[in-house]
């Protein structure tokens, strides 16, 4: 492996992967996916690109992961807001919302937005991104739901709803967001 003096890489230091998918997490959130490039991560590492190519291949493979590492903080963060307990689908929302205002989740959900804007954008790869990122909160979540008849249809609600929420925050702000996530028509 080659080992490049820079101002963030001393003489002798070993390219490590987690600090590479840390940077890329933090440049996705500052800049949106869109921003997530080669180059750019290269430049706040201060490397070459070719040396972030080699620990992710493909552009697509530095997404993935990206989405994956922000995907884990979030889950820990609503695994603590849940409780680890089975609950009804409208609690789950509940809590759910309440994680997703804080400032710390707000960049993170955006980023899942994002995702989901350019899968109905048609831009590849992220139609099949959005789609295995819904399943997999899905999956996560089913165990977390109190219906015995089909947790898998209540974890698919609870996706939409908190799907439906940020949507309506991103557009119309928080304001009418929180208006929705209490609506009890």
């Amino acid at each position: 492996m080659a080992e490049l003096p820079s101002t963030l890489w001393p003489v002798g230091y070993k390219y490590d992967r987690g600090a590479f998918l840390k940077e890329a997490q933090q440049l996705a959130l500052s800049d949106g996916l869109a921003g997530l490039t080669y180059g750019k991560l290269a430049r706040r590492l201060g490397i070459p690109d070719r040396v972030v190519v080699y620990y992710f291949p493909t552009k697509t493979d530095l997404i993935l992961e990206t989405l994956g590492a922000l995907g884990l903080q979030l889950q820990s963060v609503l695994a603590r807001a849940f409780g680890g307990t089975c609950r009804p689908p409208d609690e789950l929302v509940a809590d759910a919302w309440q994680v997703f205002r804080t400032p710390e989740v707000e960049p993170i959900a955006a980023i899942f937005l994002e995702v989901v804007g350019l899968a109905a954008a048609g831009q590849a790869p992220y139609p099949t991104i959005a789609r295995d990122l819904v399943n997999t909160w899905v999956d996560w979540l089913e165990p977390l739901v109190a219906d015995r008849e089909d947790p898998h249809a209540a974890a698919l609600s609870v996706v939409a709803r908190i799907d439906g929420l940020l949507l309506v925050r991103q557009v119309l702000g928080m304001e009418a967001a929180d208006a929705a996530a209490h609506f009890d028509g």
